[in-house]
């Protein structure tokens, strides 16, 4: 039985959590509303743990070093909506535990109810019905019956049982999840964490993950000698073990001071220990001033003018940047787009197939000088981690805009004057051009859905928009034809641009706008290729 949890047993709890949750990834990813394939839920929720896993020291020493060490790794890796959400609650934890060597029962108890107040407090607008209404049940029954637990055991065990409760109960808060006939995939996921926590107290066996190694991208050294140009300087990061007295180390001074010798300075004092993280261009310098108050637990310098060279691809930056009052940060899910997005005067385009990290938007943000970033990120599921980002980036005003298109982001930059000093009312203007554009997404199910009070056939075409299902047809050319009558004939709309997906050919794309033509209504029909490979068509109506 185990009534006390030390840094070594955090981590330990976390990893099997993780590892349980990666294991059942996919289940917690076809959690869908909709039959579409474009659940990532699991995914985030595994990548933003995982990067919390790889800041924690190899030799853990006390609780609270341990939790928070893992708590800000998660925030800054951050990825969708279930992801920000998540790295709250475990930022929350390590407040609850900060300053704390070992916990207790009622320790941690008061810990998990840090987090919950964490977790709502990263969404604005908090819905009932999802991860966060599952964290909150659990850990508030935990703190109900904390007189009557003994053990970490017993405390798992009322969390798993209120958290499986809450999440079973979800569709009778959430419409949405309701119609689908499913729970929501973020407690589902938190469900299944909890799981492996559990697996670990019980003293069972690690599962074994199949990892696949990241590849080695390939450097092209060559294209650098004597005559290179190193204007970017190092990436210098360490792990710092304080051997002197602790009267000996100011710590505000030591910040201060490294504030001076480099730039993009982020550092965090943990217990006897300082993570650190600079970008200069003397690193020696660094190490020489770091290594008069202790040894190097963890050290990694690289140079950022070789990295550039490998990044360009994941950062597109524009050659002719703005210069005045704002820049435009953009994400877009493939080089296509990314290219798009730029060419229509984005300053930098985040290439990510998945969700994007609040350490990609930083890097992004890096990227630019402006003293204001405009951020498209053009996904639902990115704008928490977007909104993240832009509250840890201290060197310019980051404002997300509620974008979560493609397609509202194209109708958006058409309409940007990159001269307009005004910010307020170019906002006001994009924000209302968004607000005016009426989207339609159309898929083909790949299963079979009762959504509502429609019946949705696997393999089927069906648009929705929003969370309404418009039409099913077993040819695309029907449902298209149907939502366009339909849309023309309810809303005022004189534009109509079809965002074609990576399952339709140009000739097909062709014979569909030949059709719509022959409808003779009074509209302009545009089409733009996207490779979007679960989107077969995105009808963006102005």
């Amino acid at each position: 039985m185990i009534n006390r949890i030390t840094g070594e047993a955090f981590i330990g709890m976390v990893r099997y959590g993780v590892n349980h949750l990666d294991k059942n990834r996919a289940l917690i990813n076809d959690l869908n509303v909709f039959p579409v394939p474009d659940g990532d839920t699991g995914t985030n929720m595994v990548m933003t743990m995982r990067n919390g896993l790889q800041a924690v020291p190899a030799t853990v020493d006390d609780l609270s070093s341990a939790a928070m060490s893992f708590a800000n790794a998660t925030v800054f890796g951050a990825r969708g909506n279930s992801g920000v959400i998540v790295s709250q609650f475990f930022k929350g934890i390590a407040e609850g535990l900060r300053d704390v060597a070992v916990a207790d029962c009622a320790t941690f108890a008061r810990a998990l109810a840090s987090g919950s107040s964490f977790a709502y407090a990263a969404v604005a607008n908090p819905v009932e019905g999802t991860i966060l209404t599952v964290i909150k049940d659990a850990s508030s029954a935990v703190n109900d019956r904390i007189s009557q637990i003994n053990s970490m055991e017993e405390l798992t065990a009322v969390f798993l049982e209120e958290a499986t409760r809450s999440l079973n109960n979800t569709p009778n808060l959430l419409p949405i999840l309701a119609k689908a006939g499913v729970v929501d995939s973020g407690g589902a996921g938190l469900v299944c964490f909890v799981e492996g926590v559990q697996r670990y107290l019980n003293g069972e066996e690690p599962e074994e993950i199949e990892e696949s190694a990241p590849a080695t991208p390939h450097v092209d050294y060559t294209a650098f000698d004597r005559n290179s140009n190193f204007e970017y300087g190092y990436c210098t990061e360490l792990l710092l073990q304080l051997t002197v007295e602790p009267t000996a180390f100011n710590y505000k001074v030591f910040v201060s001071k490294l504030q001076r010798l480099g730039d993009s300075v982020a550092t965090s004092l943990e217990v006897d220990k300082v993570k650190l993280h600079v970008h200069t261009k003397r690193p020696e310098q660094i190490l020489e001033f770091c290594h008069r108050f202790g040894e190097f637990l963890s050290l990694k310098i690289e140079n950022m003018s070789v990295q550039h060279t490998q990044t360009t691809q994941k950062f597109l930056c524009s050659k002719n940047q703005s210069t005045g009052r704002f820049a435009v940060v953009a994400v877009a899910p493939n080089a296509l787009l990314q290219n798009m997005l730029a060419d229509m005067g984005a300053d930098v385009v985040i290439m990510s197939e998945e969700a994007p990290s609040s350490q990609d938007f930083i890097e992004a943000f890096e990227q630019v000088s402006a003293p204001c970033i405009l951020v498209f990120p053009n996904s639902s599921n990115s704008i928490l981690s977007a909104m993240q980002a832009g509250s840890l980036y201290k060197k310019a005003r980051a404002l997300i805009l509620n974008c979560r298109s493609i397609a509202q982001c194209y109708s958006a930059l058409a309409i940007i004057d990159y001269d307009d000093s005004d910010i307020g009312g170019l906002v006001n203007t994009v924000n209302d051009t968004i607000h005016n554009l009426y989207e339609v997404d159309i898929a083909h199910a790949t299963k079979n859905v009762t959504y509502g009070n429609k019946k949705i056939v696997k393999n089927d075409y069906f648009s929705m928009s929003g969370d309404d299902v418009l039409f099913t047809a077993d040819k695309i050319e029907d449902v298209v034809l149907r939502t366009v009558q339909e849309v023309v004939y309810k809303q005022d709309c004189s534009v109509l641009t079809m965002f074609y997906g990576k399952s339709l050919s140009q000739e097909k794309i062709e014979q569909l706008t030949a059709t719509l033509e022959n409808l003779n209504y009074d509209i302009e029909i545009s089409t733009i290729p996207t490779q979007d490979p679960i989107y077969d068509l995105v009808l963006s109506f102005e």
